[in-house]
């Protein structure tokens, strides 16, 4: 969407916009099929409302992972178990947009910053961008069937207040996203390399990249999705008795001989 000033500049406008027609790119504003095409690209709003998923953090060429498993009960509500031997007992949890990490022993849960990033990653990459209920469309182009979301924050608080969602129209599928600030600077990029199950729109792998810090690409592997019933209790500050009760989680598998 172009913004024309003064009447000086209508020429570059127009020429800078001839160029992107040339190169395949037609910059305008949303169409009823973009909307819907946004839509259907918005993945954890197509999440079922309770579910558990295993998680697996990498960051870089380390050969560690960092083990994780989700609970999530609508919206608002989110654990996630840390699922290393040294980790165990400990638990992140999210209620609406307040954050808290639980120790082991602990007397009370310690409330962290919102930002707060596990092993690199935010806990947005982990637990998903709610694209049409958090941000409005403020432009867009396609090339090549590949349609670019410029998609700003309804809040101006949020930890993202610009982002760049690039969408393949065939596939009706997220390629990449761009986490930007309000200026437009692009903070980290999220790329979509491959899917467990595209049609229903779930990710097998991601890759978070920092772009003004800089360091080792995070990789981010979902494995088993268990669409299930999961308990308030869960969620409950105070008393932890049913997280001690969660089950055991599984060992991981042995290598196959070669």
């Amino acid at each position: 969407m172009f913004f024309l000033f003064a009447s000086s500049l209508c020429f570059s406008v127009r020429q800078a916009a001839a160029s992107e027609e040339a190169a395949g790119k037609s910059p305008g504003t949303a169409t009823p099929a973009d909307v819907d095409l946004l839509s259907a690209s918005d993945l954890f709003a197509a999440a079922p409302a309770e579910f558990r998923v295993e998680v697996e953090v990498r960051s870089g060429a380390a050969t560690a992972t960092m083990p994780l498993e989700i609970w999530r009960r609508g919206e608002a509500l989110a654990l996630i178990r840390l699922l290393a031997e040294k980790d165990r007992g400990k638990f992140l949890l999210r209620r609406e947009r307040e954050l808290y990490f639980i120790a082991p022993g602990s007397a009370r849960p310690v409330k962290l910053a919102a930002s707060y990033r596990l092993q690199g990653a935010a806990l947005d990459e982990l637990l998903g961008l709610r694209l049409e209920r958090d941000y409005r469309i403020a432009g867009l182009a396609e090339s090549n069937g590949v349609v670019t979301f410029d998609l700003v924050a309804r809040d101006p608080k949020a930890a993202s207040p610009r982002l760049r969602w690039v969408v393949s129209r065939a596939r009706r599928l997220p390629l990449r996203a761009d986490l930007q600030a309000s200026d437009g600077r692009v903070l980290r990029v999220i790329e979509f390399p491959e899917w467990s199950d595209a049609r229903r729109g779930v990710p097998k792998r991601m890759v978070v990249k920092e772009v003004l810090r800089g360091g080792a690409p995070i990789e981010i592997r979902f494995g088993a999705l268990e669409v299930r019933a999961v308990s308030l209790d869960l969620f409950d500050l105070e008393n932890g008795t049913a997280r001690a009760t969660l089950p055991a989680p599984t060992p991981p598998a042995a290598p196959s001989a070669p």
